[in-house]
């Protein structure tokens, strides 16, 4: 099935704009591939013809009023473009904030692009083997694609990607406290994309001479990204529109599973993202041992749990979703073999990975009994990475 692309949404747009301006919409693209046939005022009054119908043609059977989806559409195009009200009194009349407005308005211009594009241009258009931005994205999520990467150091990526624009606008980008790396388990191509996109967006709109600055702030199980130095909250609010208007944009952010929204008090435009921590559990009664550990995974997309004997170990094992276990030998009572045993012979625990951690050089034996990996005592940092990301 074809489909129509960016540019012919992008001259339906123009056609509702211009929807009483006969010069302009007799050089619209769309209206000269209508109408080729005519000329001189004919033409444009063809098109505001069509134009009227296609809206008319997204009205739902119930006339009284906008609350279904289809006709709160219909009612956006009729009320901005035939009628011409301005957005403030569309936003009063059906009763949307700003920011429904632009999601809805970028909805109700995809469907009425659909509808003149099924009726006039669907059967003209050959068809042809296409690989949608679906399809990649789908391919770019797959297991493979889910490995925890350094935020700051792919949006420094992303900053000398669109360096270019930065310099032909004089406009400087910085990031701020740029401390310890910060983890994130997404996929990184798409990560990278969706920043290069937004820089972007940012740099076009941005007075030259201007300065951006982008700021992070991790949580327990989230990431906020803050890009800053914006002349005011209205601009912030128009970049957040346009890009959640714009159809790459919004499969990039919904792959990412993230939020895009702009601060009022401070003109920012603020990126949400879920770490999606993954959580390990330490079975040792070494403090050392487990600030060790706490140190390796500290900007890691990782929750480390800890446990210092049996019952609690298999209490948290049994009761929270683990993506595996590090498990001392060497502990007080019973000893790191017979937990392994305990853990591997439960039905709620026998499926988690567990890696012995010990001083002893017993590799053979802990595969031999059921362990899923082993590292020697003290792991060096790079190991236990390389370890649990084969683990995801």
């Amino acid at each position: 099935m074809t489909t129509y692309d960016a540019e012919f949404e992008e001259n339906i747009r123009e056609l509702l704009s211009n929807l009483y301006d006969y010069l302009k919409l007799a050089d619209n693209p769309v209206a000269e591939a209508l109408a080729p046939e005519l000329s001189g005022s004919e033409r444009p009054a063809a098109i505001r013809r069509l134009v009227l119908g296609a809206i008319d043609a997204m009205q739902a059977e119930d006339k009284a009023g906008a609350v279904s989806r289809r006709n709160r559409l219909y009612h956006i195009l009729q009320l901005r473009y035939v009628e011409q009200q301005s957005t403030v009194d569309v936003l009063r009349q059906l009763a949307l904030s700003e920011r429904q407005f632009y999601r809805e308005h970028q909805r109700a211009i995809q469907t009425i692009s659909r509808v003149i594009w099924d009726e006039h241009f669907a059967s003209r258009a050959p068809a042809k083997a296409t690989i949608s931005l679906a399809d990649e994205l789908d391919y770019l999520n797959v297991d493979r694609g889910q490995r925890a990467f350094d935020v700051r150091s792919e949006i420094q990526a992303a900053i000398k990607t669109t360096r270019v624009i930065a310099q032909r606008r004089r406009i400087d980008i910085s990031v701020i406290d740029d401390s310890a790396p910060i983890g994130l388990s997404l996929s990184q191509p798409v990560f990278r994309q969706f920043i290069v996109l937004l820089l972007s967006e940012l740099l076009i709109s941005q007075a030259r001479g201007a300065r951006i600055e982008i700021g992070l702030q991790p949580g327990p199980e989230s990431l906020t990204i803050r890009f800053g130095g914006l002349a005011s909250a209205a601009q912030a609010s128009q970049c957040c529109a346009r890009l959640q208007g714009d159809a790459t944009a919004r499969a990039l952010l919904a792959s990412l599973n993230a939020k895009l929204d702009y601060n009022e008090a401070s003109p920012q435009v603020v990126l949400r993202l879920q770490q999606r921590l993954r959580k390990i559990l330490v079975v040792d009664d070494n403090p050392d041992a487990i600030g060790l550990f706490k140190r390796y995974l500290a900007k890691q997309p990782y929750q480390l749990l800890s446990a210092s004997a049996e019952d609690e170990a298999l209490q948290i094992a049994r009761s929270t979703p683990l993506l595996g276990i590090i498990l001392d030998v060497m502990l007080p009572g019973k000893d790191g073999w017979q937990i392994l045993q305990r853990f591997k012979s439960h039905p709620a625990t026998a499926e988690i990975p567990i890696l012995i951690c010990s001083v002893l050089e017993m590799e053979a034996l802990a595969l031999s009994l059921g362990a899923d990996g082993y590292l020697k005592k003290p792991p060096s940092r790079d190991e236990l990475l390389a370890l649990l990301n084969a683990w995801q």
